[in-house]
Order: structure tokens, then C-alpha cells, then sequence
């Protein structure tokens, strides 16, 4: 019987090993080599033309593996992405694991590369709607219907405490109420806090369905995968699941059926499991097929409220996202914080143009200046850093679960959240007023709402 060979491209600087894989694969009864670049700006056009089954990311001067594979991802999802580290930078291997790229050391060796790409079906067609970034002086690679721009935010704190949870609120109720070429915006702000999320308390909304509940449908479609290849679930390890959810693709709209919505502003939420213990459940794998359908979904931003850590669901939350917004406040351990988690990522060359710092509860007599944190952080004299001062109405705003942005009175730190969200997603004005306080019925205090979500009282 005739084996379909699989379609592969190399991404690699090193015109030698280039050669060498080349004579290597020229006998191969499983793969065919249909193209090569050295260059990481030419990685995208190369795949929509050639329509690979897998991509071999090594060494470019340009970017860095993991960024390529991650752009491969987005666009292509149906391509297998192979990135090969040498020893030296084996250490990043979880996080391009966290980002469902395969990995492979160097030297490459043939017979393993053949092992990999064979245990994957062949791609499908690109997505119609998908247009590939722009080049200098080109149009869109790809033609593509009318299609707005799609935003995917990460708003992450190294450090808790410090109001990530409420900027990622304001932030979202914001561009809810906001429109694009004439259009309201289609937003869903996801708890990536797996643990001890709060964006439902701060909403005031229930904790079901959520994101674990999905994740339940998910474990019954790989469960139903392993059953068709002969396989007891019970008896299938870590490292096998992942590679069946490799083969599984979650529609974009299964989402709806997780969503909650909040009521007042119309804004969809997927909120957090409900008991922590449901959290410990929740592998890589889920997550990355959750995040691969978030991509793929119709909201216009998505927005993720993520944990101070850095376990699977932040690294990936950080590494899918097109913008993160790092959140901390003006006292010594969560400044430390935020240098240390910068200085984690430029190690791991993550572009420091996607990460904004806001500095939120900034008072005018604060030990340490935005000028000072700008030296300490090690940031460019033209970055902007934001800052969100505190105030009364912020105060009674989480006390009561009413948004800063549906407030009436004048504040400073909505000012400043509308500015940040501004420069992060920017928006038409939609001409309408924020809808005050008063046309909302009054949700009453922090603590009587949670007596109530324990009564079981909604």
C-alpha cells in the first residue's frame, strides 16, 4: 500500500543543516521536504503557500522557536509545529510543550522526526477567515472576508493583592460598551485564576456553568477517542492524552454553552470552577484546547484574568496572548516581583512590546516615583507606564459589584482605566453614556453577597 507522505518545512539559518536534513529525507517514505526559509519573517507566507502537515523550527537570527511556532499556531492550527533546541535552551521545553509545539534536540535526527510528524492525520484547509499579518509594502497574503481585528489580553500580577482581578473587570465592562467600524464589540472575559478566581463574585455572578464544566465535555470526547482506538481510558497516561488532543479540534462556538452573562452590561463571562479541588483536574492539555477555541471563536476581545504564579494556565494564558497587561502596586515585594517576572521573560525572548505595565492605587506620596520603576524595571524612556490612582468610588465600586466604568461621579482611576483600555483596543466612541449605577438594581454588599452564594440564594 502506497503511504501519503507528509508535507514538511524547515525553518533554519544554518545553510549546512539545512543540506543535511535534506539528503537525510531525500529517501524517506514518510515525509516529503516541500520548502525552506532562513528567515522568520518569511515563515507565515511560506506556509499559506505551500500548505505543509508540519513545520522544523530551528535557529533564526531574527526571532526565537517558540515565537514562530507560536504565529504557526494561530494562523495554521491544523500544522504540527516541531521546534529543535540545543541543550543549552532545553530549559524552555515546558513552556513550548505549554504551547502544544512538539520538541526535539539537537542534532535532528531523521528517524525521529519521522516518528513525530506520522502520528498526526493530515492538515485540513486553512481557515477562510484567517488573513496572515501584513509585510512591508504588501497587502494581506491570503484573501479574507471583512473580517474586525481579534484581541487576545492577558492581564497578569506576579504578586496577589494588588487589583489585577479589578482592572480586568473595568477593563472589560469598558470595551463592552464600545463599538468598531459602527459595530458593538463581542467580549468574554475568562477567569484563568483555575484555583481561587473572583471575577464571578466581582460580577456577581454564578459560579455555573464554568470552565470546568467544559473541561468535563472535554475529558468525554478524548475518553471517547482512546475507547475507538481500543484503548481503556483508565490506562491512558499524561503524555498519551496530550497527543490525542493534539487530533481534537473544539468547535469555535462550543464556548456558549460555558458562558455566563452579566446582565447589565452584556458582558460574557467563563468563570472559574466552582470548588478548588475541580482545579487539580485541569491539565495542559485542556487548556490549550480551550485556548486554541478562544482563538477561533467570534468574540472581538478576549480578555484572561490570570493567577500571581506561573503554572500552566498563566504560562500559556502569557504565551497565547497578544498583549499582556502586567499589574502590580506601589510597595517594595510586588515591584520585585514584576522585575523578576520581566527578567524571566526576556530570558525566554518573549517580546516586551506586547507587556504594558499599570501600576494601580497609586497615591501622590508614594515611597517609590513611576520614574524610579521605569530605572528599576529596565524599561525604554518611551515606554508608558500606567497607573490607576485610588479612590473613594473604587472602594464602594468593589464593595457593592457594581463596575467603575457604569459610575456616574467623576473619578480619576476610571479616567485612567479608559486610557489603558484605549491604548490597548482602540475604539469608536459609541456616543452612549455608561449606564450609571442607578439603572441597575443595587447588589448590596461584598459580604452579604457572598452570604447569599453560600445560602444558595442567587
Amino acid at each position: 500500500m502506497n503511504v501519503v507522505k507528509k508535507r514538511l518545512i524547515i525553518v533554519e539559518e544554518d545553510a549546512a543543516v539545512v543540506q543535511e536534513v535534506k539528503q537525510k529525507l531525500a529517501d524517506s517514505p514518510y515525509i516529503q521536504l516541500c520548502g525552506d526559509t532562513c528567515r522568520a519573517a518569511e515563515v507565515l507566507q511560506l506556509v499559506q503557500a505551500l500548505q505543509p502537515d508540519a513545520v522544523v523550527v530551528g535557529y533564526t537570527r531574527d526571532s526565537e522557536p517558540g515565537m514562530i511556532c507560536q504565529q504557526i499556531r494561530f494562523y495554521f492550527p491544523q500544522v504540527v509545529c516541531i521546534a529543535v533546541c540545543p541543550e543549552r535552551e532545553w530549559q524552555w521545553e515546558p513552556f513550548l510543550r505549554s504551547l502544544g509545539v512538539l520538541v526535539l534536540a539537537k542534532p535532528l535526527q531523521v528517524s525521529q522526526l519521522e516518528v513525530l510528524v506520522t502520528q498526526f492525520p493530515m492538515n485540513s484547509p486553512t481557515p477562510a477567515e484567517l488573513t496572515l499579518p501584513r509585510q512591508s509594502g504588501q497587502g494581506p497574503v491570503q484573501p479574507a472576508k471583512a473580517n474586525r481585528t481579534k484581541h487576545f489580553i492577558t492581564v497578569y500580577g506576579p504578586k496577589g493583592g494588588v487589583g489585577k482581578t479589578f482592572v480586568s473587570r473595568e477593563l472589560a465592562v469598558y470595551w463592552q460598551s464600545q463599538t468598531v467600524d459602527g459595530q458593538p464589540l463581542k467580549v468574554l472575559a475568562v477567569d484563568f485564576n483555575l484555583d481561587l478566581g473572583t471575577i464571578a463574585t466581582s460580577l456577581n455572578l454564578p459560579r455555573t456553568p464554568n470552565l470546568f464544566t467544559w473541561v468535563e465535555a472535554i475529558d468525554e470526547q478524548l475518553s471517547g477517542l482512546a475507547q475507538r482506538e481500543g484503548c481503556d481510558p483508565a490506562a491512558v497516561s499524561h503524555a498519551q492524552w496530550q497527543e490525542y488532543s493534539m487530533s481534537l479540534a473544539l468547535p469555535a462556538d462550543e464556548i456558549q454553552k460555558y458562558v455566563v452573562v452579566h446582565q447589565a452590561t452584556g458582558l460574557h463571562v467563563l468563570t472559574s470552577p466552582r470548588e478548588i479541588r475541580q482545579s487539580f483536574d485541569i491539565k495542559d492539555y485542556h487548556l490549550y484546547l480551550i485556548l486554541q477555541a478562544l482563538k477561533q471563536s467570534e468574540y472581538d476581545v478576549i480578555l484572561l484574568d490570570t493567577a500571581p504564579d506561573t503554572t500552566d494556565a498563566t504560562i500559556q494564558a502569557l504565551f497565547f496572548a497578544e498583549q499582556v497587561v502586567m499589574v502590580g502596586n506601589p510597595v517594595i515585594d510586588a515591584i520585585e516581583n514584576i522585575q523578576r517576572m520581566l527578567k524571566l521573560l526576556r530570558e525566554a525572548e518573549y517580546p516586551e512590546e506586547r507587556i504594558q505595565i499599570c501600576i494601580n492605587r497609586l497615591s501622590r506620596r508614594e515611597m517609590f516615583t513611576l520614574e524610579e520603576m521605569r530605572a528599576y524595571f529596565q524599561l525604554h524612556p518611551s515606554k508608558t507606564i500606567f497607573s490607576v490612582p485610588d479612590d473613594d468610588l473604587v472602594k464602594r465600586s468593589i464593595n457593592s459589584g457594581v463596575p467603575l466604568m457604569l459610575s456616574n461621579g467623576r473619578s480619576a482611576a476610571k479616567e485612567a482605566l479608559i486610557s489603558l483600555a484605549q491604548s490597548l483596543v482602540p475604539v469608536t466612541p459609541s456616543g452612549e453614556e455608561h449606564r450609571s449605577g442607578e439603572q441597575n438594581k443595587k447588589t448590596g454588599s461584598l459580604l452579604s453577597r457572598l452570604f447569599r452564594k453560600r445560602s444558595g440564594v442567587t
